[in-house]
């Protein structure tokens, strides 16, 4: 079982659409086995299978210690695919107790996964933020998958992300499995440059696949589906199957350099 935390520190990356669709891609086309946890407060990933955004209960009450995680886990459209889902009430949780009061709160999630059985990927959908949440995420993950666009503000989060990782790594092993740029437009003369820019930081984690703008992404979640099944032929569904394919070749390497 590997867990991978989906990050980034910027809005407007994609990266809840990339959690979701490259889920449903493994568990659908790969008959992978496919647990996805909601760790935002938004709520979007939960939204985005249809299960509205006050569901209950939630990772909150597990996180609390009220719940088991194995009691909260949901069936999608997708029998492969669960999901743990989230709603606001997760919204500064680690200041409340019990978390405030517990030292090692942001291992809590780690901890929990360790009962989890059967599942060949956990998904974790983090806020695009650096705080308790995110760093929870990335403490109890194998690998994290970084979101981003082409412009000067997603590559500058790049950067502190980077160093969140660093920092990481002195308590915890994750690597970075890689970086997904999302909204692509080939037809933009300063990709090159981004592209660059982003090779110079972190050289050599960039996908070589890019999510293209699509409109059939939102159209898809606002029904609580993904383009897989509502817009078989839309060209984002395409861009996230050859995206599931480079994960799962980047994680199979990763093995067995691991095991080297």
């Amino acid at each position: 079982m590997k867990v991978i935390s989906f990050c980034s520190f910027k809005g407007g990356t994609a990266k809840t659409s990339t959690c979701l669709h490259l889920g449903m891609a493994l568990a659908k086309f790969y008959k992978k086995k496919v647990l996805l946890i909601d760790f935002d407060a938004q709520a979007n990933l939960t939204f985005g299978l249809g299960l509205g955004m006050d569901v209950q209960p939630s990772i909150v009450e597990v996180l609390q210690g009220v719940k088991n995680i194995e009691e909260i886990i949901k069936s999608t459209a997708e029998p492969l695919c669960n999901i743990i889902p989230a709603n606001t009430l997760l919204d500064g949780i680690e200041s409340r107790a019990p978390i405030a009061n517990d030292f090692y709160g942001h291992e809590r999630l780690k901890k929990k996964l360790q009962s989890l059985k059967g599942y060949d990927y956990i998904f974790i959908d983090t806020p695009p933020s650096l705080g308790w949440l995110t760093q929870s995420a990335l403490f109890a993950a194998d690998y994290s998958l970084i979101c981003a666009v082409a412009e000067p503000y997603s590559l500058m989060a790049l950067n502190r992300l980077k160093e969140i990782h660093e920092q990481i790594q002195e308590h915890h092993k994750i690597e970075i499995l890689g970086i997904v740029l999302s909204f692509w437009d080939e037809r933009l003369n300063t990709n090159q440059n981004y592209i660059q820019a982003i090779e110079s930081s972190l050289e050599g984690k960039l996908f070589q696949v890019k999510i293209r703008k699509d409109i059939s992404i939102s159209r898809a979640i606002l029904k609580g589906a993904t383009t897989f099944d509502v817009y078989k032929n839309a060209r984002s569904g395409e861009d996230f199957l050859q995206l599931s394919k480079e994960v799962l070749q980047r994680l199979e390497k990763s093995c067995v350099e691991a095991t080297v």
